[in-house]
């Protein structure tokens, strides 16, 4: 809580409830859309994906290729932020959800090259796109798109092949409704942008 006034307005002392102040001025649409791609690409994760030697295998069997469910999962909580609190704790676990892509990336470079680079590129630029620092809906929603692009050619190239199952094809849609979530949350701020809080409220203080 912090007290806010203004003397020369005869205005008296106000408690601003900092945590709690909305993030949005308007409805965000896309909220609908990115959570439930976000949700069902997370349950792909345990869904059979390709045909195996003598029995399916479960994306859940093979850490390297995590990334994609992990982002859905995230996503699908981000969607239903209304602070800025709920952003930056977003932001925070993508940017360290990039740097495990990279880690993973360079650890599968040593199995199986061209694989292993695609995914240290792709962490680089999720990197980028969330930032070093800070956090905006601007961002997480760019981090949406980027992701759910990638996501979606992985998963296609694998549904074009003889061996895919329920899983890769749920996926593939999984990513472009978050790819075009992402895209809606971009007009969303875009039409209706979050609320800037001033420097002298957003300021906690004690009294």
């Amino acid at each position: 809580m912090q007290t806010v006034g203004d003397p020369e307005l005869g205005m008296g002392a106000v408690d601003v409830p900092v945590r709690r102040i909305r993030l949005q001025t308007g409805r965000r649409r896309h909220r609908v859309v990115t959570g439930t791609a976000g949700l069902l690409l997370f349950t792909c994760l345990f869904l059979p994906a390709i045909k195996g030697c003598g029995a399916p295998i479960v994306p859940l069997e093979m850490p390297p290729f995590w990334a994609p469910y992990l982002y859905g999962l995230v996503f699908a909580i981000a969607a239903l932020a209304r602070t800025q609190l709920g952003i930056a704790a977003g932001a925070i676990v993508l940017r360290a959800l990039a740097w495990l892509v990279i880690v993973g990336g360079v650890a599968l470079s040593m199995l199986a090259p061209p694989l292993g680079v695609a995914e240290v590129v792709l962490g680089i630029v999720l990197l980028a796109s969330i930032g070093w620092a800070g956090s905006s809906e601007k961002r997480l929603a760019i981090t949406a798109v980027v992701m759910g692009c990638g996501s979606a050619l992985w998963f296609g190239l694998w549904a074009l092949t003889p061996d895919a199952l329920v899983g890769v094809y749920l996926a593939f849609a999984s990513a472009l409704g978050l790819m075009l979530g992402g895209i809606a949350w971009l007009a969303d701020v875009a039409f209706q942008p979050s609320l800037v809080v001033p420097p002298a409220i957003a300021r906690h203080r004690r009294p």
